[in-house]
C-alpha cells in the first residue's frame, strides 16, 4: 500500500482530489490533527530557551516530545485510515452465492468496519489531547506566536470533528450493539472534553492577546 504520509503536499493534495474512495475525508482529517500538533510542537520550540519563559523551560520541552510523538502518531493513523477503508471494500467484494459464503462475507464485513470505526476514534482521542495540551501553551506560551496556538487548537477541533464523522458512519453498519453504544458513549464525552478545552484555550489567548 501507498504510504501516504510520505506524500508532498501537492501530491498529497492531488491524490485527495482523485476520483477515488481514498485518501479521503479520515485521511484528510489525520493531516489535519498533525498539523495541529506540529503547531503546537512549534510554539513550545519558540517559548524554550527564550528570555522571560525561562520558568516554563521544562514544560516546553514536554510539549514538544509530547506532540512530536502525537505527531508521529497521527501520520501513522493516515495509512491505517486508508488500510481500514480498503478492508471494508475487500469484505464487500467477497462472493455471496452460497449461504455460508454470505456468513464468512458478513463476519468479515463487520470486523472491517469495526476496524474502520476504531481508527478514526483514535483520531478523535489525539484531537482531545492535543486541545487538552494546548492549555499551558496558551498560557505561557511565547506572546508572538499566540495567533499559532489558535490555529493550533482550531486545527485539533476540526480534526476531532472529522475524526467523529467517520466514526459514526461506520457504527450505523455495525450490528455489535455493545460495540456501537460503548464507542457512542466514550464519543460524546470526548466531545464534551474537546468543547470545553478548547472554549478554555481560546479565552485564555483572549485574554493575553489584550495585554
Amino acid at each position: 500500500m501507498k504510504d501516504f504520509s510520505r506524500l508532498s503536499l501537492d501530491e498529497f493534495v492531488k491524490s485527495t482530489s482523485d476520483a477515488t474512495p481514498t485518501p479521503g475525508g479520515g485521511a484528510a482529517g489525520a493531516v489535519t490533527g498533525a498539523l495541529a500538533a506540529a503547531l503546537a510542537k512549534m510554539v513550545a520550540g519558540l517559548t524554550r530557551g527564550k528570555k522571560g519563559y525561562e520558568e516554563y523551560e521544562s514544560e516546553m520541552e514536554r510539549l514538544m516530545e509530547e506532540m512530536g510523538e502525537r505527531q508521529q502518531k497521527i501520520l501513522n493513523l493516515l495509512n491505517e485510515d486508508v488500510k481500514a477503508f480498503d478492508g471494508v471494500m475487500d469484505a464487500l467484494k467477497m462472493p455471496k452465492d452460497t449461504p455460508e459464503a454470505k456468513e464468512k462475507r458478513r463476519q468479515k464485513l463487520q470486523e472491517a468496519l469495526k476496524k474502520a470505526a476504531e481508527v478514526p476514534f483514535e483520531l478523535a482521542r489525539c484531537a482531545r489531547t492535543i486541545i487538552q495540551e494546548l492549555e499551558p501553551l496558551a498560557d505561557w506560551g511565547n506572546s508572538n506566536a499566540l495567533s499559532d496556538v489558535a490555529s493550533s487548537a482550531h486545527l485539533a477541533r476540526a480534526a476531532f470533528l472529522i475524526a467523529k464523522e467517520n466514526v459514526e458512519i461506520n457504527l450505523r453498519s455495525i450490528k455489535d450493539e455493545e460495540f456501537v453504544a460503548s464507542m457512542k458513549e466514550e464519543l460524546e464525552e470526548l466531545e464534551r472534553q474537546v468543547e470545553a478545552g478548547y472554549t478554555r484555550v481560546m479565552n485564555i489567548l483572549e485574554e493575553r492577546m489584550k495585554d
